[in-house]
């Protein structure tokens, strides 16, 4: 790619020059909302379950429903996750990829 490139510049453009192609690796992101401590988007860089990547924005806020926290995946599909007992029984702890959106909703008085 960067003689093809070359070839079209030099000579008719540029006497000299220099092409260098670098492959970049898009960021693969999640997304975390709702009543976490600090919402935002986060990087995927590994496997990450709900809560590590709960735990990894700062935990829940005092308002938050623990119980309903709301996966949603890429495709649109969506997974209700009790996070106390997926603490408990780590096979109730869904794993995240990139694009997936949690929200943990406000807990009702």
């Amino acid at each position: 790619l960067e003689k093809e490139i070359r070839a079209c510049y030099v000579p008719r453009y540029y006497k000299y020059m220099t092409v260098s192609v670098k492959q970049v690796e898009s960021t693969r992101w999640y997304y975390i909302d709702g009543e976490v401590k600090v919402p935002n988007r986060q990087i995927y860089n590994s496997r990450i379950t709900v809560s590590k990547a709960i735990a990894s924005v700062g935990g829940f806020t005092d308002f938050a429903n623990k119980k309903k926290v709301t996966l949603t995946r890429v495709d649109g599909r969506t997974q209700i996750v009790n996070c106390p007992k997926a603490l408990k029984n780590p096979s109730l702890d869904p794993e995240v990829y990139p694009g997936d959106k949690i929200h943990v909703p406000r807990r009702v008085w």
